[in-house]
C-alpha cells in the first residue's frame, strides 16, 4: 500500500480553517501536540502482531500518533481523551507513551504494541442465546390412556385429555372414567386456559390449577386465576447467582472453562481483559479452571473455587405469584366441588448474590396466614435458611418456624432441617389435624469414596397434629462394578406408630445387558425379586419385562410392550398366590392440524409436524437421535418437543432418491407449551445425467478440463471424457476449455424414462481460438 497524502484542495481547506483543539495539551506530557498540521495517513493496523481487517485514517504530529475514537473502539483500545484535536471536523486522540507505535512504510502498516491494561474488557456468556418461538399453527389434540383388566371379571378405566392451542395460548380439559373414581362413570379433573408472556416470563392460568407456594407452605389445588413468574419460559436462564470468571491475555487466545475438570465452555478472546458470565456450573461447591492457549500452543491455567445454590435468586431477579379462587375438594372423585374462597400471593427476590428473601400471604374466610424467609450462602461453609410464619384462624393464633443448613460438594454433602408448628397454626389445604405437620426434622449426609463407591445416611422424624408420626433412619452404600453392574447395599430402621419398630437389610444388583436391556436382583429379609427388561426403541419397536418374586413380593409377571408412531400398547399377565389376572394398556393421541387428523403417540410437550413432501419412510432425527419415520404422505409427528427450547431436527438424506436435492437437511424449531409448529423440508427434484464428450477425432476430451454450462454452472471433465450434470436439461450448451481454445457442445435429449442416463458420445466442436 502506498503512502496517501491529502489532496491539495484538502490542504488548502486546512490552511483556511486552521486546526481546532478540543483542549490544550498538558505541557508535562512530551512531546506536545502543538505545532504544524498533523500528517494524515491511510494505513493498515496490527495490534500486538495481529493484523486487523480494514484501513484506518491516522494522524502523525512530530513523534506522536493520533487515531479517531471510532477506530480505537474498533480495536477495543480504551484511552483517555485528555489529548484530543479536531482536524477537518474529525476528532483525533493521541496515543499515550505506554502504547508504542511504528510505521512499516513498505506495507503502509502501523504496528501497535498495546499493554493489556489499555484494552476494553470482553464479556463472554457461556449460556446459549434465547431463540424466539417458531410461528405456531392452530392445532387440536386428544390424549388417551385406557386400561382393561380381567380378574374375576372384566373392568376398565381410563384418562382423556383434550386441548386446542395456537399462539394465543392453550385451552384444555382432562377427564377420568371407570372404576374407583366415585359415584359416576366419568369425572372431570381439570379445565383451564393458559397463556404465556415471554417478555415478562409470566404465565396466566384461568381455571383449575395449583398454588405456587414456597417449599415451607402447602401446595393447594384450586379453581380460579393464577398469574405469576415462570422461569421455564426461558429454560436456558440461570436464575441463581453465579460468579464471573475474569482474566487477561496479551494475544488472541482460545479459552476453555472446566468445571470440576469437565469442559463446559469453549470460545475465543482477543487481547486484553475478559470475563465469562452465566457459566453453567454444578450447584454446590466446586472448582473452575480457566485454560488459555495462544496460537503458538502456549497454555496457561487459572483455578478458583466457588459455591452456588439453586435456592437463591440472582441479585435483582424477582419471582412472584398471585392466586384467587376456591379450594378444590375431592379431586378425582367429584367433578365440581369447590369451597373456601381465598386470595394469596408469593414474592421472592435476590437481595444480594448471597441473600434471597421470600414471603407469602394467604387470606380466606377461615384462614389468614403470612410468613417470610431468608436464604443465604456463606462460602465455603454452605447454605443457611430461616422461615417464620403466623396465622389467625377459627381456633386462634398459631405460629411456625423452620431452620435449615446444607452443603453440597463433589466429595461430600450434608443437610439438616428442623420445622416446628404450634397446634393452632393454620394455612390453606389443612382441613384436619392429620394434615398439619407439628414437627419435622430431617438430616442427611453422603460421602464419595471415588472408585470405592459412595455412602449415604438419612434420618427423618415426622409428627402430625393428631399425634401420628414416623421415625425412619437409613444407610446406603452404592458401587459401580465397572461398566457392567451397579451394586446397592441398604439398611432401614423404621418406627411407625401403627407398625412398631422394623429393621431391614438388603441388596440390589443392576446388570446392563445391552443398549436397552438390563437385569435386576433385589433381596432382603422380607422380599426377593428378580427382573429382566428391555425397553422399546424410541423410533418404535418391541420391549418386554419379566419378573418373579417371593416373600411379600410373591408375584410373577410377564409383559410385552409395543411402541409405534401412533401410540403404545402393552399386555401383562400376572399371578399372585392363587390369583391370576390379565391387563391391557393402550395410550396415544390424535392431532388435528393442517387440515388433517393424524394418530400419534401421547402429546406431552410441543408438537412438531414434519413434512418431507412426497417421500415416505424417511428417517427423522431429534438431537441426532432417530425418533420416527415419515408416513406414506411424507409426514411425521413428533409429540414431545421441548417447549421454548431449540429443538434440532434433521433427516437422513440417504433415504431420498438420487434425483432429489435439498437446501438443508437440518432445522431448528422452538415450539410454545403444547403448541404445534411445522417443520417442512424443501425437496427439489433433479435430473442427474452423465454425458460423454469426444473431440472430432473420436478421442475423449482430456480429464480435468473446465466446463461452463449455459445456465452458469461450472463443471469439469472426468475420466474418458465424462461430465456429470447434477440437473440435466436437453439443449444445454457446454463450453469446454481445451487448452488452445474452447470447444462447444449442445446436449441432445435422453431416452424417455431412463434414470441416471448416459448420453453420448457427443462431439465437441471447436469455437474461436483464444
Amino acid at each position: 500500500m502506498k503512502k496517501r497524502p491529502l489532496e491539495p484542495i484538502m490542504v488548502a481547506l486546512c490552511l483556511l480553517s486552521g486546526p481546532v483543539f478540543g483542549q490544550e495539551s498538558d505541557p508535562a506530557r512530551p512531546p506536545a501536540l502543538t505545532g504544524p498540521e498533523p500528517e494524515m495517513l491511510l494505513v493498515e493496523v496490527a495490534v500486538n502482531g495481529d493484523l486487523r481487517p480494514g484501513e484506518y485514517l491516522v494522524a502523525r504530529r512530530h513523534a506522536r500518533w493520533l487515531m479517531r475514537p471510532a477506530d480505537l473502539s474498533r480495536l477495543r483500545i480504551a484511552i483517555g481523551t485528555d489529548e484530543a484535536v479536531t482536524v477537518e471536523g474529525e476528532r483525533f486522540i493521541a496515543l499515550p507513551p505506554a502504547i508504542s507505535a511504528g510505521l512499516d512504510s513498505v506495507r503502509q502498516r502501523l504496528e501497535l504494541n498495546v499493554p493489556t491494561d489499555f484494552f476494553e474488557g470482553q464479556k463472554l456468556s457461556a449460556s446459549n442465546d434465547r431463540l424466539p418461538p417458531t410461528e405456531g399453527a392452530l392445532a387440536a389434540f386428544l390424549n388417551y390412556d385406557v386400561s382393561l383388566n380381567y380378574q374375576r371379571g372384566l373392568n376398565g378405566s381410563g384418562f382423556v385429555e383434550t386441548g386446542v392451542s395456537d399462539d394465543w395460548g392453550l385451552l384444555a380439559t382432562t377427564m377420568g372414567f371407570g372404576q374407583g373414581l366415585g359415584t359416576g362413570d366419568v369425572v372431570r379433573l381439570e379445565s383451564y386456559y393458559l397463556r404465556d408472556d415471554l417478555s415478562g416470563l409470566a404465565r396466566l392460568v384461568v381455571g383449575d390449577t395449583v398454588t405456587a407456594a414456597p417449599d415451607w407452605s402447602r401446595q393447594v389445588r384450586f379453581g380460579g386465576v393464577r398469574l405469576g413468574t415462570d422461569f421455564s419460559l426461558q429454560p436456558n436462564l440461570i436464575t441463581f447467582p453465579t460468579p464471573s470468571f475474569a482474566g487477561r491475555t496479551a494475544v488472541p487466545s482460545n479459552v476453555e472453562l472446566l468445571v470440576n475438570n469437565a469442559s463446559r465452555y469453549q470460545g475465543q478472546v482477543d487481547q486484553g481483559p475478559f470475563s465469562i458470565n452465566q457459566a453453567p456450573l454444578v450447584t454446590g461447591a466446586g472448582e473452575v479452571t480457566i485454560v488459555l492457549q495462544d496460537a503458538l500452543g502456549v497454555e496457561r491455567r487459572v483455578r478458583t473455587s466457588y459455591y452456588v445454590s439453586p435456592r437463591l435468586l440472582a441479585r435483582g431477579l424477582a419471582a412472584w405469584s398471585l392466586e384467587a379462587g376456591a379450594e378444590r375438594q375431592d379431586y378425582g372423585i367429584r367433578s365440581f366441588a369447590y369451597r373456601n374462597p381465598f386470595v394469596a400471593g408469593t414474592y421472592r427476590r435476590g437481595i444480594a448474590d448471597w441473600l434471597t428473601a421470600d414471603g407469602r400471604a394467604e387470606l380466606s374466610k377461615d384462614v389468614r396466614m403470612a410468613g417470610a424467609g431468608v436464604t443465604m450462602v456463606w462460602a465455603p461453609v454452605g447454605e443457611f435458611g430461616l422461615v417464620v410464619a403466623g396465622s389467625q384462624g377459627g381456633d386462634g393464633r398459631g405460629g411456625m418456624y423452620r431452620l435449615f443448613y446444607s452443603r453440597v460438594s463433589p466429595a461430600w454433602n450434608v443437610a439438616v432441617s428442623y420445622q416446628r408448628a404450634s397446634r393452632r397454626f393454620d394455612q390453606l389445604g389443612i382441613d384436619r389435624d392429620q394434615d398439619r405437620i407439628a414437627k419435622q426434622m430431617q438430616a442427611s449426609a453422603g460421602v464419595s469414596l471415588g472408585g470405592g463407591g459412595s455412602v449415604a445416611l438419612t434420618w427423618t422424624d415426622l409428627r402430625y397434629g393428631d399425634g401420628n408420626g414416623a421415625k425412619i433412619a437409613s444407610a446406603n452404600y452404592s458401587l459401580s462394578l465397572g461398566s457392567r453392574a451397579f451394586l446397592n447395599l441398604y439398611a432401614i430402621r423404621s418406627d411407625l406408630r401403627d407398625a412398631g419398630h422394623q429393621t431391614l437389610f438388603g441388596l440390589g444388583l443392576t446388570l446392563p445387558l445391552g443398549q436397552r436391556s438390563s437385569g435386576y436382583v433385589q433381596a432382603d429379609r422380607r422380599n426377593q425379586l428378580a427382573e429382566l427388561r428391555q425397553t422399546p426403541p424410541m423410533e418404535g419397536g418391541w420391549g418386554y419385562r419379566l419378573s418373579a418374586g417371593t416373600g411379600d413380593s410373591d408375584r410373577q409377571q410377564a409383559e410385552a410392550r409395543w411402541r409405534g408412531d401412533v401410540g403404545e400398547v402393552s399386555l401383562e399377565v400376572a399371578r399372585q398366590g392363587s390369583e391370576e389376572g390379565v391387563r391391557m394398556l393402550a395410550s396415544g393421541g390424535l392431532l388435528i392440524a393442517g387440515g388433517g387428523i393424524r394418530p400419534t403417540r401421547r402429546i406431552e410437550g410441543g408438537l412438531g409436524v414434519v413434512e418431507v413432501p412426497g417421500h415416505a419412510n424417511v428417517r427423522i432425527y431429534q438431537e441426532n437421535r432417530l425418533i420416527t419415520r415419515t408416513n406414506s404422505n411424507g409426514i411425521a409427528i413428533i409429540p414431545d418437543l421441548r417447549p421454548y427450547e431449540a429443538n434440532r431436527l434433521s433427516l437422513a438424506p440417504s433415504d431420498l432418491p438420487l434425483d432429489t436435492q435439498m437446501p438443508d437437511d437440518r432445522m431448528i424449531v422452538v415450539p410454545r407449551y403444547r403448541g404445534a409448529v411445522a417443520a417442512r423440508f424443501s425437496i427439489e427434484r433433479r435430473n442427474p445425467a452423465t454425458v460423454i464428450v469426444t473431440m472430432a477425432n473420436g478421442q475423449p476430451v482430456e480429464p480435468g478440463a473446465d466446463v461452463m454450462a449455459s445456465d452458469g454452472s461450472q463443471l469439469f471433465v472426468g475420466q474418458q471424457g465424462e461430465i456429470f450434470l447434477p440437473d440435466f436439461k436437453p439443449g444445454t450448451t457446454l463450453k469446454i476449455d481445451i487448452g488452445q481454445g474452447e470447444c462447444q457442445v449442445t446436449l441432445p435429449a435422453a431416452k424417455a424414462g431412463e434414470t441416471l442416463p448416459r448420453i453420448g458420445p457427443v462431439v465437441c466442436h471447436h469455437g474461436d481460438a483464444r
